[in-house]
């Protein structure tokens, strides 16, 4: 005891004296204030009765600590001082006198006892100097937690300068691990600093940075760290307003980075643009697991080319898209990437305006993967055709692995009342292959039960009504505005004419002018009875009519353009009868791809039962001369409420959904014209 009294005293007595004041600096009272000591006893900073801990700098416990680590350094009763002044100063003997009488003034060994100035892991002594450096106050919770596994400062308002003096004592921390500094307001001043401290730091694993405004300069930053970083698994970056190029600094950064896991993207406004620098990212990419892409505007060309690094990547299960606007082409895209996809496991595309033709693509998608568990296409317009699409897919695929998919606020009809409680359930292969083995007769079943009927015969023999051999004439005439009144007036005229006149074997089926769609427009349907022969002789007659070639002259004054085609009418259909009306009418013109009439008439041979009911179905035609391959449906109305109501009920019918599925992918383009007769159209 008498040893390690004599080493305490001998090595760091003299570094709290001055040059030639050994005696006298304790009687000042140097050491908060304390005096009066004898110079014989040991220093009371290394008593339990000495000066309090707190009245000592953080740079003279480090000192100290120092100090106390290295120990003696010289021949035995002699130790190198510490202090800053007492260099060079020789210890002093010490009598056998003097130690007796040390002896004398300690009662008990307990007052041997050193406490020592400890390493700062925590680094609050840090935090509380960097706060004086930048001038902000310190966080009580941040001292009470240092040494907590996880610190959870969000919505502190600390702001840039808070947060740089954070940084510094966590560079050296060593029990933090998870992170929480969400909405703090720190932008990219703070980020950088939080940046900059995570290179240094290898014990962080989990940063939730979200909503903190870091921006393009926070961006630059964070994606600097990341291709330094080797701990770092989960990182939120949500809100931040990142935009395009800090989008392009992170791609960067993930494309070298194995180690990070889990990240949040979310509500940055990435745009269109970013979509090709996330799309390369993707592809390279082999650490993500969780990615979230939400609320950016990643749409048109940019969703495409996301939706194609999708297809390359090996690694990622799980990707929110949802509030994109990835639309048709996006959704198609997506399609081909679920064929190439074996990784992913669930994806979300809600709210993406994705229609009904997306929807399918995606469906074809599904009926090749095997991996995806679970999918989101809640408020997306795909319809029921789009629903019977993805179940189709489904049924066609028995090796795929999806457990949930989410059709919530999709349009919906009686018969998906029943499909919609799927996505309740808890394996959805299970339900799928249940309603399967339901038997022939089962609603499920028989809704992919269609057969294509071989092409036998040219499309117009297998298709038209033989019987009638009428051949139609549809024209469009684009009138200038103001001349549309005396347009309509002289068209009266010449049509009654015609139709007074038994030697012409042609008839009006009916006239109209566009009231939505092409404005300006008339429309006029003619029925030739007898098929070619028959158009051919009304031609030679015409040409050969005075009244009529003068019709045509004031005509073309009033005209800037015009067309027409000949067609004929599906053998299915219902003859264009006149009607008393009032009505309006809309035709739906639809133009195929090549080689696909057949099967578009095999479908909707089935389906016309279901549109004729409430009388709607006022003719079918396809075309012969002119732009080919373009198809024309021709309905009535009452009005457009009425309209709106009579389409509705149709997806009530079981069946109508499988028409539709079946039918849209061979469409190229469509069209829709609301029209109103003329005065003189037989069809009113």
């Amino acid at each position: 005891m008498v040893s390690g009294k004599r080493l305490a005293r001998g090595s760091l007595l003299p570094s709290l004296l001055e040059d030639g004041d050994e005696e006298t600096g304790w009687e000042r009272g140097e050491l908060g204030g304390v005096g009066e000591r004898p110079p014989s006893r040991a220093p009371e900073l290394l008593s339990r009765d000495g000066v309090d801990d707190q009245s000592l700098s953080g740079q003279q416990t480090v000192a100290w600590a120092a100090c106390d680590l290295r120990g003696p350094a010289g021949p035995p009763g002699e130790v190198p001082d510490c202090g800053e002044e007492a260099d060079g100063q020789e210890e002093a003997e010490v009598t056998e006198e003097e130690e007796e009488e040390e002896e004398e003034d300690y009662d008990t060994d307990l007052e041997l006892e050193v406490t020592r100035g400890s390493y700062d892991r925590t680094g609050q002594v840090c935090y509380v100097e960097a706060c004086k450096l930048f001038q902000v106050v310190p966080t009580s919770y941040v001292l009470q937690n240092m040494q907590s596994s996880e610190l959870s400062l969000a919505h502190r308002g600390l702001g840039p300068q808070g947060t740089k003096a954070l940084a510094v004592p966590l560079v050296t921390n060593t029990s933090i691990q998870k992170l929480n500094m969400r909405d703090n307001w720190m932008e990219g001043m703070g980020g950088a600093a939080v940046a900059e401290m995570l290179k240094e730091n290898c014990y962080i694993t989990e940063v939730d940075l979200s909503d903190n405004r870091l921006e393009e300069r926070g961006g630059r930053a964070v994606g600097g760290m990341l291709q330094e970083n080797t701990t770092l698994v989960r990182l939120g970056l949500s809100g931040n307003l990142l935009g395009q190029w800090g989008a392009q600094h992170l791609c960067r950064a993930l494309t070298t980075n194995t180690k990070l896991q889990d990240l949040d993207l979310s509500h940055n406004g990435l745009g269109e643009h970013s979509g090709e620098s996330l799309g390369e990212c993707l592809s390279e990419n082999t650490g993500l697991r969780w990615l979230s892409l939400a609320w950016n505007s990643i749409r048109g060309r940019g969703g495409v080319m996301l939706a194609r690094g999708l297809g390359a990547n090996i690694f990622l299960r799980a990707l929110d898209l949802s509030f994109n606007g990835l639309g048709k082409e996006g959704a198609i895209a997506l399609g081909e990437a679920l064929k190439e996809n074996n990784t992913l496991e669930e994806l979300n595309i809600s709210n993406n305006r994705v229609p009904l033709e997306g929807a399918i693509h995606l469906a074809l998608g599904l009926r090749v993967n095997k991996t995806l568990k679970s999918l989101n296409m809640g408020r997306n317009p795909i319809q029921n055709a789009g629903c019977y699409g993805f179940m189709k897919s489904l049924q066609g695929n028995p090796q795929s692995g999806l457990e949930t998919l989410d059709f919530a606020m999709a349009t919906t009809s009686a018969v998906w009342r029943e499909v919609r409680v799927l996505r309740h359930c808890v394996n959805l292969q299970q339900t799928r292959r249940r309603f399967s083995e339901s038997g022939e007769k089962g609603w499920f079943r028989s809704l992919f039960v269609h057969k294509v009927d071989a092409r036998k015969d040219a499309h117009s023999n297998l298709l038209s009504k033989t019987e009638t051999s009428s051949l139609f004439k549809m024209q469009f005439h684009n009138v200038k505005p103001e001349c549309l009144d005396a347009y309509n007036k002289l068209e009266v005229e010449v049509q009654n004419k015609l139709h007074r006149d038994q030697d012409y074997p042609c008839e009006v089926v009916g006239s109209w002018n566009t009231w939505y769609g092409e404005q300006d427009q008339a429309v006029h349907l003619w029925r030739y009875r007898g098929g070619y022969p028959a158009l051919t002789e009304c031609l030679d007659k015409l040409n050969n009519n005075k009244e009529y070639k003068e019709f045509r002259q004031e005509r073309a004054k009033m005209l800037i353009s015009r067309q027409n085609q000949l067609l004929l009418e599906f053998s299915f259909w219902n003859e264009p009868l006149p009607r008393p009306g009032p009505s309006i009418y809309e035709m739906r013109s639809y133009r195929l791809k090549p080689g696909t009439m057949i099967e578009w008439g095999n479908h909707w041979a089935r389906a016309i039962k279901y549109r004729q009911e409430n009388n709607e179905a006022v003719g079918g035609f396809f075309s012969q001369i002119g732009d080919l391959y373009v198809v024309h449906h021709l309905w009535a109305y009452k009005d457009l409420q009425s309209r709106e109501e009579t389409r509705n009920s149709a997806w009530l019918k079981e069946g109508w959904d499988s028409t539709v599925y079946y039918t849209v992918p061979l469409i190229r383009s469509m069209e829709s014209r609301i029209m109103i007769p003329t005065q003189s159209s037989p069809l009113q």
